[in-house]
């Protein structure tokens, strides 16, 4: 299995800080994976994250910030067939129809390590 793991990087930047650590918890779980980053041209970005997405079988997304890019992924994900985790920071919220589409699992954490410890668990569940 591989895994996609992505997050707001336009605005803030702030949530790229949790991508290492997200990715350390999926990869103890056994899975391969792609985690976003930032640079290159629209054309580039687009064409990189849409091949690795398309090679992932489920997309592990940071939604505490709002963003086109994360929303786009999201929906692709649905129409690729993948399953999703969608993880949110306690008192920020989340679209209903990101919350409604099948296969989608949200995780409401408190700091880093609630964010690890319930993503592991819900990692563990899904094999």
């Amino acid at each position: 299995m591989k895994a996609y793991i992505t997050c707001s990087i336009t605005h803030t930047q702030e949530k790229m800080g949790l991508l290492p650590a997200i990715e350390s918890v999926v990869k103890e779980k056994g899975l391969d994976t792609f985690v976003c980053r930032a640079g290159g041209t629209p054309s580039e970005i687009f064409e990189r994250d849409y091949n690795q997405l398309k090679s992932c079988d489920i997309i592990i997304a940071e939604v505490s910030e709002r963003s086109h890019g994360v929303g786009m992924e999201i929906g692709m994900s649905f129409c690729l067939g993948l399953k999703r985790i969608l993880l949110i920071q306690k008192g920020s919220s989340v679209t209903k129809f990101a919350q409604g589409m099948p296969d989608t699992n949200i995780i409401e954490y408190n700091d880093i390590e609630d964010l690890k410890n319930k993503l592991s668990s819900s990692l563990k569940s899904m094999k």
